[in-house]
């Protein structure tokens, strides 16, 4: 049998696709893609023989950056876009006609609903054309709000399908390119935006950095935005180069306080004193603010009235920017104090400790808080016998009142504390 090229193959096929109708002939389509989709993988040539046919390229638009396609002809849509997908791996001249034709498209239609195995093969697309031959070809910042977009979108969808070619792209960026990822992060117009970026950093720390660690640029930098932005956790917004808002600040106290109690980042943070001292002062305003009357930082919740289905407080509380506040501040805190000299000299130099102390109680806004002051205060007193003797110049006078606790009929609590030399 006479052998033929696989890229005379490649333009027979594509002549038999172009002939067919859409709707009467799909499933002869489909048998026709599955076909070229296995010859696009044998030669380079195969590859350029698809890139340069202009009439194919209008297919790929009627298929795949179709809506409806998308919606009501899954498979022909999802073939023809893993044709496309084969056609642009390691070739810098099909990447380069393919980014200019559907460029534009392939990147909206990344972060578009449906969410999906689309949404992975045109981010592949996007990946090896990005990664490959031709980085010039595809911007940076559109890459990263591409992807940004896209964690905003599974966020709200609440899907657990997996992206994998969003992680390769946003490890990327996080692991190998801190300074880019810094960059890109900083042109990011919208402030939604940013906490996605953000939000998406935190959860790959809850999975232990699978991939490698995150670049030490991108945490360092992460600690100077929170030490400039976080005053505006106690105003609702402040003016710098964005309109700030609380939860971004929040949600960079909490990829703090989680790198920084890691084996891999924690030295990174232990010698930014400047970062223990914004903590500290922070634990101490906000504490603070909490006592005063119509203050905007919510009070403990103690009683068990108050998170009963029946409570008047409003039952979104955990919605808010100050839900864990106190725990992620004193969480920090104990993290920066683990065997760090210079901070548990900062920790007695600022009062901090009867802060600490306050924060042993029971707080359905703050889960864990008793927990890690409790730590924090353990850390602050190891191999310091001036914090240990801050602690011996309190009284205890018993178990502090805590309303939760009686009524579970548990024998414990907060310490209630006072000064001997008062």
């Amino acid at each position: 049998m006479e052998h033929v090229e696989p890229h005379i193959q490649t333009n027979d096929i594509l002549q038999q696709i172009l002939k067919l109708n859409i709707v009467e002939n799909e499933a002869e389509i489909m048998t026709l893609l599955i076909n070229l989709r296995l010859l696009l993988t044998q030669s380079s040539a195969s590859q350029e023989t698809l890139a340069n046919n202009m009439e194919f390229a209008h297919f790929v638009q009627n298929v795949v950056f179709n809506p409806i396609m998308r919606t009501q002809q899954r498979t022909l849509h999802i073939l023809t876009l893993q044709v496309l997908a084969n056609s642009v791996v390691n070739n810098e001249k099909t990447q380069a006609a393919t980014w200019q034709t559907h460029g534009a498209q392939i990147a909206e239609q990344a972060c578009t609903s449906p969410l999906g195995s689309s949404n992975n093969v045109l981010l592949m697309i996007m990946y090896n054309i990005y990664l490959g031959r031709c980085t010039r070809l595809v911007s940076e910042q559109l890459v990263f709000e591409t992807c940004v977009r896209l964690w905003q979108a599974i966020i709200e969808a609440q899907t657990d399908y997996n992206f994998e070619y969003l992680h390769f792209l946003l490890e990327h960026f996080i692991v190998k390119d801190g300074r880019a990822c810094v960059q890109c992060y900083q042109r990011l117009a919208l402030v939604e935006q940013r906490i996605a970026f953000l939000d998406y950093v935190a959860h790959y720390l809850r999975e232990n950095s699978p991939n490698g660690e995150i670049s030490t640029m991108l945490l360092l930098f992460f600690a100077k935005e929170f030490r400039l932005k976080s005053d505006c956790i106690l105003r609702e917004t402040i003016k710098l180069r964005h309109e700030l808002h609380p939860r971004e600040v929040h949600t960079l106290l909490r990829i703090i306080a989680s790198a920084s109690g890691t084996e891999n980042y924690a030295k990174i943070y232990a010698v930014d004193h400047s970062l223990f001292i914004n903590v500290s002062s922070l634990l101490r305003c906000v504490i603070a603010a909490g006592k005063e009357p119509n203050s905007s930082v919510d009070t403990p919740m103690t009683k068990l009235e108050e998170v009963a289905l029946t409570s008047n407080i409003d039952a979104g509380y955990e919605e808010r920017v100050s839900f864990e506040l106190k725990t992620l501040l004193v969480r920090c805190t104990a993290n920066l104090l683990y065997e760090n000299e210079a901070n548990r000299g900062y920790c007695l130099d600022t009062q901090l400790l009867p802060a600490l102390l306050e924060c042993t109680v029971m707080d359905a806004r703050n889960p864990l808080m008793r927990e890690w002051s409790i730590l924090a205060i353990r850390n602050a007193c190891i191999n310091s016998p001036d914090a240990q003797q801050v602690i011996a110049g309190l009284t205890m006078q018993g178990a502090a009142p805590n309303d939760m606790l009686s009524e579970l009929n548990l024998d414990m609590g907060a310490l209630r504390i006072t000064d001997r030399q008062q």
